[in-house]
């Protein structure tokens, strides 16, 4: 009996052991089309939009239009502070009576065309942040690395493209996507250890299957091919491809149940597998819908026009595992925890307890 019981203390250290490098996080990334702001927002839509956030308790959420319906001289300081109100009075999963740069962090992007620009909210600290132009009109991505335990940070980005069909809207889309690809391959090279993700409204899809806003492939006016999410996607980033409960990877329109209405235009997007940095492993990716949902099949407490009283985009949740990468010092390492390893451990500890009972009689 002794023996079993070092050998189960011996097992349980071991497994904890190889946990621990693994943090599993939450990332939300929502147009929420002007809800929460200072100039004139939709603040009707407010409830719908924390009712949603509530159920799926990101840790990190990437925003896209933050702000209002008038256009003003944007002052994002006062964009924060109406996040901030939203967060502390709708916001429950962060604990009650959340205070910000404790419970939660803000940042709202710095560049906005007058109207409308990007924000992030954490659960985890900056290490830092800040935002970047990438052309017309007048969109920033913003750029931060957060503070997320068990990682050497996590890399995230929030971006909104150029919407429209006119072919202006697609020079302005491209380059967008070409500015930001710059952007996450330049940080990339200067954090070589963090995993990182992509998420925005991009207007526009690559999707076989489905229909785009404007040519793909085709040749826009000055020479450049257009092709803004593979142009992002060439900064190793992989696509999590979210489905609804219907399996649609429809993000717009949400108003209605047809599965025909083919608009794909909101991403998330994670960091590939490359030794160095930490890994991530997709272990859920959704689009929350509630018209999507089958019959019977709405979560407690939620009515089919919540999703549509919400936001005219539907919003996109991803569950990841990131593994830590542990450097020798030597340009070595290693990834904790290791798939083979925790395989060996788990065989080891069933040969082990046989063993034990062999020699028990038991």
């Amino acid at each position: 009996m002794k023996g079993q019981r070092i050998f189960g203390l011996m097992l349980t250290l071991g497994m904890l052991i190889a946990l621990a490098g693994a943090t599993e996080v939450r990332i939300l990334s929502w147009n929420i089309k002007r809800a929460v702001g200072v100039n004139n927002p939709n603040d009707a839509q407010q409830p719908y939009v924390a009712k949603i956030m509530n159920h799926l308790r990101p840790d990190i959420v990437l925003l896209q239009e933050v702000g209002g319906e008038t256009r003003t001289s944007w002052n994002a300081l006062t964009q924060e502070s109406a996040l901030d109100s939203f967060v502390r009075n709708n916001l429950t999963f962060f604990g009650t009576n959340p205070q910000r740069n404790q419970d939660y962090y803000i940042y709202v992007n710095r560049l906005s065309d007058g109207w409308i620009s990007n924000a992030v909210i954490s659960r985890y600290p900056f290490q830092n942040i800040t935002d970047v132009g990438i052309g017309s009109p007048n969109r920033g991505l913003t750029i931060g690395l957060i503070d997320v335990p068990g990682t050497n940070g996590l890399g995230v980005f929030g971006a909104h493209f150029k919407a429209g069909g006119y072919t202006s809207d697609a020079v302005a889309r491209q380059t967008n996507a070409e500015n930001t690809r710059d952007r996450v391959r330049d940080w990339r090279v200067r954090n070589r250890r963090a995993a990182y993700v992509l998420g925005g409204d991009l207007n526009e899809n690559e999707d076989p299957d489905l229909s785009s806003t404007f040519d793909i492939g085709g040749t826009l006016p000055d020479g450049r091919v257009y092709a803004p999410i593979s142009t992002v996607q060439s900064a190793r980033l992989r696509d999590t491809v979210p489905v609804d409960a219907l399996g649609g990877k429809r993000t717009y329109q949400v108003s209605d149940r047809n599965s025909d209405l083919r608009r794909r235009l909101d991403y998330l997007m994670v960091s590939a597998t490359e030794p160095g940095r930490d890994r991530i492993n997709v272990l859920e990716a959704t689009i929350f819908n509630t018209r999507r949902f089958p019959t019977g099949g709405l979560p407690a407490g939620f009515d089919i026009t919540d999703s549509q009283n919400a936001s005219d985009h539907a919003a996109l949740f991803v569950r990841l595992r990131i593994d830590e990468w542990r450097s020798y010092g030597n340009g070595g390492g290693y990834w904790v925890p290791e798939p083979g390893s925790m395989l060996a451990l788990l065989i080891f500890s069933g040969g082990g307890i046989i063993v034990l009972r062999r020699r028990t009689g038991r």
